[in-house]
């Protein structure tokens, strides 16, 4: 039986999809903390993802639906948890908005043609890596942000990319440039030393940029 590159590189896209939003859901689930991370993020990646299953669907694109079906769960089991474990909240009327923009870019593809959605969906994890890296930027605790989703991100940005060359499907190639740009910059502030970040962004009084969030709660 001949299986075609276009296969292999779409099944591997499509697991590693799925596997990417298991560490953030896990971590939340385990520590019960959502401290860095953005809710707004994770509404906008859960319309994302509704949007990018669609359009796979109406492009008879299998290779296309099936990641970004399977990557739903744990992107929206996400959200809830970190929704209720306090997570950032700001900017929450981005998920709104964009829905609203999907669903209207849709409906006037007799009008303007596919280019328009192809270009949003293409753009789409800017939504979700925009608001994550402002927020883990801005907090001076990051412990609840798992760094191996984002590292898995930037794989999963590469197979998606190599699909797009492949089949010659340009929303995938966008979303592979952001993406990547995105992880990176999310795990580069991981990388960075708290008594460095605080020289960046000014703690509040009283807190010690060295002490981590255990510490201090074993400390109380």
């Amino acid at each position: 039986m001949h299986i075609s590159l276009t296969t292999v590189v779409g099944l591997a896209g499509t697991l590693l999809a799925f596997a990417y939003t298991v560490p953030q859901l896990r971590k939340l689930a385990r520590t019960g903390s959502a401290a860095g991370v953005s809710v707004a993020a994770l509404a906008n990646s859960t319309v994302s993802g509704i949007a990018w299953t669609i359009f796979g669907v109406v492009e008879h694109e299998v290779w296309v639906v099936l990641p970004a079906f399977l990557a739903l769960p744990g992107t929206a089991g996400a959200l809830v948890l970190a929704w209720r474990r306090g997570g950032d909240r700001t900017r929450l009327w981005l998920p709104v908005v964009w829905a609203l923009t999907i669903a209207t870019l849709t409906a006037l593809v007799p009008v303007l043609g596919s280019r328009p959605i192809i270009v949003a969906l293409g753009c789409s994890i800017t939504l979700m890596v925009g608001p994550a890296a402002v927020t883990a930027w801005r907090s001076h605790d990051v412990s609840a942000i798992a760094a191996s989703a984002w590292s898995m991100l930037i794989v999963d940005a590469a197979l998606a990319g190599a699909y797009g060359l492949l089949a010659d499907i340009d929303a995938n190639l966008i979303y592979a440039l952001v993406a990547t740009s995105g992880a990176a910059l999310i795990l580069t502030r991981l990388a960075v030393p708290p008594h460095v970040h605080a020289r960046l962004v000014r703690l509040p009084d009283g807190i010690d940029p060295d002490v981590a969030r255990d510490d201090l709660s074993l400390a109380a």
